[in-house]
């Protein structure tokens, strides 16, 4: 047998720098304690090896034990790799050994270990293919003993060497390869430690010119098995090109003062040596690596050259430095400061002053200097008198006179009028008299900070806004009141308030057994306080943990940010109409800042509220909290009158004398809100406006997985004023009606209705949204709440009924939208058009029965149907095509029509076919003008009347094509 390559330290070395460097893209590994007779080649965790067995983790104490023959050439050629604490243990028994494919390798960690047991004889045997490596005590023939294989640190059957260990800056390596056996082995060179096409064949192998340390791979290659690769790095070092700069301790001084120059070697060697210059003449004795000097004249330059004695691959010795030019003036002169100075303001905790003189070539210096800053000419400091000094290199001027930034004005209201105007920005606002007038001035006031002194009473009305930046301070004795619809805004999420306010909130008209969905803008509020008439059990919060209700004494105090419910009080008329109002009164300190609900439950439900004394924006809070909740929020009322239960024909919500007949959510999300009623019921519409009022509660749903610990969160971005008449913070469900607000992305979107002649109502949204997909979108997409108990009516999208879903722009009038609906009714019901806004103003709006294999167009009136009671998901389609056009090309005549407006004259022409009908519509849906034509192929109008006005006009023409196109009049 041909005695194998025996492994010297430097060969186990090169042996772990391969085994170590390669990068396997998977690997096996064996970590706990185990007998080989348990693992079977090819079955986990001996599978998918991809060349690199590990045994053990480098960490724990573990042995696997050769019981048996332990066969493992299923893997083909890998590395056997036995690990720090790990060892192979060789069994009693005749054939206990262990066999790895040929072309193999072994390696054997710092602290790995391979043992014969309790005894130690040639029947304890490691073959790599047929060739027999190692025995424990070295006989029949074995390569090695089981302890020289450890020592060396394993076996490879594959070496590889270079010509030269390393080059300076660049040069080429011949790398030369051997094994055993070196009969019938092909030598293959790579440049990746698995995979890709060799580079080269043959046993020696020229790198060509390298300019940098690259790794190669050499695998020996039989008729019958392929080595693993062996790794050689051939090492280039960079070159170490010598140099040096100088810095000096001032480069501008006043005469006489003296600098050290500071040499600052790179690649300077253990012990370079320099030589000092003034401009090209050698400085006598400057031969340290610092000089200095106290006779330099102005723009003396000063310079070094280094010689350095740095190895290997030393470059650019002697290096001369850069040149250090010493400008010697005189003092400077004295700073003067500007007369007008910028005081502080709202946020800002200092102001500003300039020098009128300033100098570029000066440095100056301020006093006191606590929180200053210059800058150019501008020095930024907090309130305070200050001087300056200008330094010229290290020539100080006298000290100028002092300016002084002064704090924020104040603006205050003894009663009759403002000492500083009306505060509408960086001033602090404070009360000395009560407030408004008895004619009130109908303003917001705005400003840093609001404060009122002594027992003054100061009353925000209806609709008014008061924003401060800071806190409010209210003293005892003092009153700050909020009217519904009010609003307290504060910008800084750290202001703090000191004193209570009194903030009132107005529900619209509710029943006896109505219930207002509450949270408190203030701390702290018990829920007695809110409605003091209400029975002492009608009080509830939300467990979210097991989503039900969970009933709350009427001492609890509110929780920032939670959600309760409590029904009207006792004195409530349960017959309407009339029904009654409740105005519900918070004292406390106003809630502001950032407000958390921590530890949230993935996939639940949540009755949460606004928790500020102000408007909150319903986009803003979802989408800072899109990693945690799902895109629609829901908000309850009630629809229709509370009656006898034995009176109620379809079935009951409720037990008792009294129950409702239907009740539901409304809903909202980033496409738009869906309703509770329709406005042609004489109900309020109660579609939510993207603005949560002061107190209004709301249910939110979290996503079905959510990041760990995760939170709720409003803060201080998301509130707004009350806005014009206070409108923003009107809508209180129950509400009174909204007026729609114009969004900044563009929507599309139809409102439908499903009702019945008894009552029953549904309505849903489809939106043609900005950023919305045809896919389930948690921001535009809402799933219905199913909060009604009798009908329920949505769009399915992704096997989810939704009330409202938002599609994908540019809007496609072939699209088509699958709608449901749920009924424990039988009977007749009515889809209907409740509103459209956009390009839908002027799209016609079709509902197609597949039952009944019919169409109907919404626009020209409601579709009535028959139903039974259950569930139907597949039984209507919106359309907005009665049905496919056949062979006409609708892109050939949007090209060939023509629509434009010269001065005010709207003209028409179309080449291909002949017109039948104009109509023109504005952005609310109005038509403002509508003309029938007549064989006709142009058109032209000056009757229509408009300014500065985007309409949509809709040309019909002969053969049933529609075109639409927006004109700017």
């Amino acid at each position: 047998m041909i005695k194998k390559l025996l492994l010297t330290k430097f060969n186990v070395f090169i042996l772990l720098l391969f085994i170590f460097s390669g990068e396997m893209s998977a690997q096996c590994a064996i970590t706990s304690t185990t007998s080989a007779s348990s693992l079977t080649c090819d079955t986990s965790p001996l599978n998918a090896c991809d060349g690199v067995l590990y045994i053990g983790d480098g960490v724990t104490v573990m042995t696997l034990t050769i019981n048996t023959g332990f066969n493992l050439t299923c893997l083909g050629a890998i590395n056997f790799v036995i690990r720090n604490k790990a060892k192979i243990e060789f069994g009693n028994g005749a054939n206990d050994r262990l066999t790895l494919a040929a072309g193999s390798s072994i390696t054997v960690e710092s602290g790995g270990d391979i043992s014969g047991g309790n005894q130690c004889t040639a029947s304890d045997r490691i073959y790599i293919g047929t060739d027999l490596v190692s025995t424990c005590s070295g006989g029949a023939s074995a390569d090695f003993t089981f302890t020289q294989l450890v020592t060396q640190g394993g076996y490879s059957p594959i070496s590889v060497s270079s010509d030269k260990s390393s080059v300076c800056g660049s040069g080429n390596f011949t790398l030369t390869a051997t094994s055993d056996p070196a009969i019938g082995a092909t030598y293959e060179w790579f440049n990746t430690a698995n995979g890709g096409s060799a580079i080269h064949t043959g046993s020696f192998y020229n790198t060509g010119v390298l300019s940098s340390t690259q790794n190669f791979y050499v695998q020996a290659k039989y008729a019958s098995y392929t080595t693993i690769r062996k790794l050689i790095t051939a090492t280039v070092i960079p070159n170490l090109p010598a140099s040096v700069s100088i810095s000096a301790s001032a480069t501008s001084i006043c005469a006489g003062t003296p600098i050290t120059f500071t040499a600052l070697p790179i690649n300077g060697g253990a012990a370079p040596t320099y030589q000092w210059y003034n401009g090209l003449i050698a400085i006598n004795g400057a031969t340290s690596v610092t000089y200095t000097a106290n006779t330099l004249a102005n723009n003396d330059a000063i310079k070094v050259i280094m010689t350095s004695n740095a190895t290997p691959c030393l470059t650019s010795s002697p290096a001369t430095s850069n040149g250090v030019t010493v400008t010697v003036s005189s003092i400077p002169t004295i700073p003067l400061l500007s007369s007008t100075v910028i005081p502080l303001d709202c946020t800002s905790i200092a102001g500003t002053f300039t020098i009128t003189n300033y100098n570029a070539s000066y440095t100056y210096a301020v006093s006191p200097s606590t929180g200053v800053t210059i800058s150019g000419n501008t020095v930024t400091g907090p309130a305070g008198s200050y001087t300056l000094t200008a330094t010229l290199g290290t020539c100080i001027s006298a000290s100028s006179s002092s300016v002084t930034i002064s704090n924020p004005i104040t603006t205050t209201w003894n009663g009759t009028s403002w000492s500083n105007g009306i505060p509408i920005g960086d001033s602090n606002i404070v009360f000395t008299g009560s407030y408004p007038p008895a004619i009130d001035p109908a303003v917001d006031l705005s400003g840093c900070s609001c404060q009122i002194i002594g027992s003054r009473t100061v009353t925000i009305k209806s609709g008014r806004t008061l924003t401060v930046v800071n806190g409010i301070n209210v003293p005892v004795g003092a009153s700050l009141i909020f009217e519904n619809k009010a609003s307290l805004v504060q910008t800084n999420n750290d202001g703090l308030n000191s004193g209570s306010i009194i903030y009132k909130r107005l529900t619209t008209p509710i029943k006896k057994f109505d219930y207002t969905y509450w949270s408190s803008p203030v701390s702290p509020q018990t829920l007695y306080n809110v409605s003091p008439s209400t029975l002492s059990d009608k009080f509830f919060s939300f467990d979210s943990a097991v989503e039900d209700w969970k009933q709350e004494s009427s001492s609890t105090v509110m929780s920032k940010g939670k959600g309760y419910i409590i029904r009207a009080p006792e004195n409530n008329d349960p017959t309407p109409p009339p029904p009654g109002l409740l105005e519900a009164t918070f004292i406390g300190a106003p809630n502001n800042g950032t407000v958390s609900i921590t530890t949230v439950i993935n996939d639940k439900s949540y009755l949460i509220g606004n928790p500020y004394p102000s408007a909150l924006d319903a986009n803003k809070f979802l989408i800072d909290n899109s990693s945690v909740l799902d895109g629609t929020l829901y908000f309850w009322t009630h629809n229709t009158s509370i009656q006898l239960a034995s009176g109620i024909a379809n079935g009951s919500a409720g037990s008792g004398v009294y129950a409702y007949t239907s009740d539901d959510y409304a809903t909202y999300n980033l496409t738009g809100g869906a309703a509770t009623s329709a406005t042609t019921l004489g109900l309020d519409p109660v579609v939510p406006t993207g603005k949560i009022a002061a107190g209004q509660a709301f249910f939110a749903t979290t996503k079905p997985t959510i990041p760990a610990n995760s939170s709720i969160i409003f803060n201080n971005t998301m509130r707004v004023s009350g806005g014009v008449s206070g409108i923003n913070n009107a809508q209180f469900f129950r509400t009174a009606k909204s007026s729609k607000t114009t969004d900044a992305i563009e929507k599309h979107r139809v409102w439908l209705n499903l009702t019945n002649s008894e009552g029953a109502f549904k309505q849903m949204l489809v939106g043609y949204v900005t950023d919305a997909t045809n896919d389930y979108d948690d921001a535009f997409d809402g799933e219905s709440f199913d909060g009604n108990q009798f009908v329920d009516f949505y769009s399915v999208n992704d096997d989810k009924n939704l009330t409202i879903q938002g599609r994908a722009l540019p809007f496609d009038k072939n699209d088509e939208v699958l709608l449901g609906y749920s009924s424990t009714i039988a009977g007749t019901f009515s889809i209907s058009i409740d509103q459209v806004d956009g390009i839908l103003v002027s799209e016609d709006v079709f509902i197609e029965d597949k039952m009944t294999n019919s169409f109907k167009n919404l626009k020209e009136g409601a579709y009535s149907f028959s139903t039974g009671a259950g569930a139907f998901n597949d039984r209507f389609v919106l359309r907005f095509t009665e049905k496919t056009l056949g062979t006409d090309n609708v892109g050939e005549f949007d090209n060939s029509v023509l629509i434009s407006k010269d001065k005010n004259e709207l003209k028409i022409k179309s080449e291909l076919e002949s017109i039948k009908r104009i109509t023109v519509f504005d952005l609310l849906g109005r038509k403002i003008f509508d003309k029938e034509v007549v064989n006709s192929n142009e058109f032209r109008t000056s009757n229509i009347t408009l300014n500065k006005q985007l309409v949509i006009v809709k040309v019909l023409l002969n053969n049933g094509n529609v075109i639409s196109k927006k004109v700017i009049y």
